[in-house]
């Protein structure tokens, strides 16, 4: 058997086991080619930018929804105005529908009525 047979299993070159950014130290698979100090910055990087995006997407989301309740609380207003006109009306209604009735009911038409009855029995019952 010729050497070349008898070495069984991966054949990884040098170049391929030292770290991405080329510091000299070895790499590891588990951090993607870099070494442990270079996978540090390369992670602390991606991470700052990162924190970077999302702090830029919430600050974009909070004013969209500043924005949003602004036009609604504006629309709400006028809409407040619209119910409030609304209501007052339907009070005036209200108030005009009870006065009319209460004028049949009131004591001063039931006089006018008795008087009326009194003078009408008192022509009826002499007769």
């Amino acid at each position: 058997m010729s050497l070349k047979s008898e070495r069984r299993g991966i054949h990884v070159d040098q170049s391929e086991l030292l770290c991405k950014k080329g510091c000299g130290y070895y790499g590891n698979p588990a951090w993607q080619g870099f070494c442990s100090k270079c996978w540090r910055e390369e992670y602390h990087k991606a991470r700052q930018k990162q924190i970077q995006e999302d702090w830029e997407l919430a600050e974009r989301l909070q004013r969209e929804e500043e924005e949003a309740f602004a036009s609604s609380q504006s629309s709400q207003g006028a809409q407040s105005l619209t119910f409030s006109k609304f209501e007052e009306k339907k009070t005036n209604e209200k108030t005009r529908k009870v006065t009319t009735v209460k004028k049949f009911f009131s004591a001063s038409s039931r006089v006018g009525s008795k008087k009326g009855n009194i003078a009408y029995n008192q022509k009826h019952t002499s007769l």
